[in-house]
């Protein structure tokens, strides 16, 4: 399993989620979107039941399953779009940056 707080510089792609637009309000329910089967800059892409669907990052709060082989409970990782908005690269790059600005 991913540390949760470094989820956000990874790779998204296969993760399960659950979304909900940042407009509406907080206590509105987060639906089921699928796995993610692909990542832009701005979007993400899921795949449910057959049906792909293409997700604006900003615009959303997305909620990750981080599930591990060892345990049968899931966990809920909860992240704002903003937070995500980048190439997966860039984000594993500014990553190692803070670590080595902090030596």
């Amino acid at each position: 399993m991913i540390d949760p707080k470094y989820v956000i510089y990874h790779d998204l792609i296969g993760f399960h989620v659950l979304s909900r637009p940042k407009s509406k309000k907080k206590n509105e329910k987060f639906l089921d979107i699928g796995i993610v089967i692909d990542e832009t800059r701005d979007m993400l892409i899921t795949e449910n039941e057959g049906v792909r669907k293409k997700y604006i990052k900003e615009n959303y709060v997305f909620r990750f399953k981080l599930s591990s082989f060892h345990e049968n409970n899931d966990k809920l990782l909860e992240v704002h779009g903003e937070n995500i908005i980048g190439l997966p690269v860039n984000r594993l790059r500014s990553l190692k940056k803070k670590r080595w600005f902090k030596r």
